[in-house]
C-alpha cells in the first residue's frame, strides 16, 4: 500500500471542507515526453453509453465508466478488445486495467464491467487492480425519490454477482468490512469477508473514495471533486465527479451530474477547481447541469466531451440537446451543426458521430487505427 499524503484544502468556498488525501503518491511521475491518450470509445452509434480509456506513460491503463445500455445491453463487451488493440495487443493477450472508476449506478454507466466480469475465467486474460466508487446505500441511508426503477437493483446484482465471481476466480479473499468505520457501514446481506463495502464504495486497496481524495496512477493525478451526498434526489445527482490532471492539462468527467449536484459542486469547490480543458458534459449532454453552471466553468471555451448516441444528438427538443448545445455558442439543431462544420474546429467530439466504427467490436482487428484516431480525443504531454 504506498504512502497517503495529506494536504489542506485550500477551497475557498469550503475552508472546513474535506482534507486532501492523495494515494499512490510515490509512484514515480514520468520523464518529460510521456504522453498521456484519452479515448471516447463507442462500439457504435445507438447505444446509451459514457466509456472512457485513459492510458498513461507507462502503458497503465484507466477506465471511467465503460456502460452499455439500450441497444449494445445485451450484446458481448467490447471493452477487453477495444482496450487491447489501444495497447497493441492481440486477440488473447494479457492486460491489466489499473483503476476502473464508477461515476454512478446506473446500467449505461457500469454494465460493460457486470458483462465482463460475470462469466470471467482464467484464460479472459486480464485483471482488473482497483476498483473505486461511492454508491449510496439505497436502502438504509438513502433513496431515490425517483422510485425504485431509478438504481436498476436487478442490474446492478448483476455487477455484485460478477465482481464476487472475479475474485473467487482469481483467489483474492479480500478485506473483511474493508476497514470502513463502524458508524459509516451498514452490512449487506451474506458480506462476510467481503473485499469491498458495498453501502460505502471502499476500494480495494482498503481506501474509502471521498471528496479531496487524489488517486495517482503513473504520475496522472485523479482528483475526486465531489461525491453523493443525502440530500440527492435522483441516481444521476449521486454522481462521483472527477478532474483528471496531467501536467499542465485537464478533464472534468461530470458522469450524469444534473443542476442539483451542478449547483452544489460550485458551493463546495470553487470555479477555478472545476474549470477544466475538457469537459464531459454532464448526463451525455442532456438534462444535465444547468447554463449558469457551464458559464461559471467557461465551458463555452473548453474542449467538449459528449458520450452521446446518435438518437440522442439529433432529437434537439425531445431530448433538451439543442438546449445544451446553444449554452455552447452551437447550433440548436444537429443538422444545422453539422451543416456549419463544427465537428471540423475540434472542439467537439460526439460519440454518436463518428466516421467509423469497428465491424465487430468484441474482435482486436476491427478497432483499426483509423477507429482509434477518432475515438482519440486528447493525447497530453510532448510525443
Amino acid at each position: 500500500m504506498p504512502e497517503i499524503e495529506w494536504t489542506e484544502n485550500e477551497n475557498e468556498n469550503n475552508a472546513e471542507g474535506p482534507t486532501e488525501q492523495t494515494v499512490g503518491s510515490d509512484a514515480p511521475v514520468p520523464e518529460a515526453g510521456g504522453t498521456v491518450e484519452l479515448y471516447q470509445l463507442a462500439p457504435e452509434n445507438q447505444s446509451l453509453l459514457m466509456s472512457y480509456v485513459i492510458v498513461t506513460p507507462s502503458k497503465k491503463v484507466v477506465v471511467i465508466d465503460g456502460g452499455t445500455d439500450g441497444y449494445g445491453k445485451n450484446s458481448p463487451s467490447y471493452l477487453p478488445s477495444a482496450i487491447r488493440a489501444i495497447l497493441g495487443l492481440g486477440q488473447k493477450d494479457y492486460f491489466e486495467v489499473e483503476a476502473w472508476f464508477f461515476s454512478h449506478m446506473h446500467n449505461d454507466h457500469y454494465y460493460e464491467l457486470a458483462k465482463m466480469l460475470r462469466r470471467y475465467k482464467e484464460s479472459d486474460n486480464y485483471r482488473i487492480n482497483n476498483l473505486y466508487f461511492d454508491f449510496p446505500d439505497y436502502g438504509v441511508e438513502w433513496k431515490s425519490r425517483a422510485g425504485d426503477s431509478d438504481f436498476e437493483k436487478v442490474n446492478f446484482d448483476i455487477l455484485v454477482k460478477g465482481v464476487d465471481h472475479y475474485y473467487e476466480t482469481v483467489g483474492f479473499t479480500g478485506i473483511e468490512g474493508a476497514d470502513i468505520p463502524q458508524d459509516r457501514w451498514t452490512a449487506p446481506e451474506g458480506s462476510e469477508g467481503y473485499y469491498y463495502d458495498l453501502v460505502n464504495g471502499a476500494v480495494i486497496n482498503e481506501e474509502a473514495v471521498e471528496e479531496g481524495l487524489t488517486i495517482r496512477v503513473d504520475g496522472v493525478d485523479f482528483r475526486i471533486l465531489m461525491t453523493w451526498w443525502p440530500g440527492a434526489s435522483t441516481v444521476n445527482n449521486t454522481s462521483v465527479i472527477i478532474r483528471m490532471e496531467y501536467q499542465d492539462n485537464s478533464v472534468l468527467f461530470l458522469g450524469d451530474c444534473g443542476e442539483e449536484e451542478g449547483r452544489r459542486l460550485l458551493e463546495v469547490r470553487s470555479a477555478e477547481e472545476v474549470k477544466s480543458d475538457y469537459i464531459q458534459l454532464g448526463h451525455h449532454g442532456q438534462g444535465g447541469p444547468d447554463q449558469a453552471f457551464y458559464d461559471a466553468i467557461d465551458a463555452k471555451n473548453a474542449i467538449r466531451l459528449w458520450p452521446t448516441p446518435e438518437w440522442v444528438w439529433n432529437n434537439a427538443q425531445s431530448y433538451a440537446i439543442g438546449k445544451t448545445r446553444s449554452w455552447m455558442g452551437l447550433p440548436y439543431e444537429a443538422a444545422d451543426f453539422k451543416k456549419e462544420k463544427c465537428f471540423d474546429t475540434g472542439k467537439d467530439f460526439v460519440a454518436g458521430c463518428y466516421k467509423n466504427y469497428p465491424k465487430q467490436s468484441t474482435k482486436v482487428e476491427s478497432w483499426t487505427e483509423r477507429i482509434l484516431s477518432e475515438q482519440r480525443v486528447a493525447v497530453f504531454g510532448n510525443p
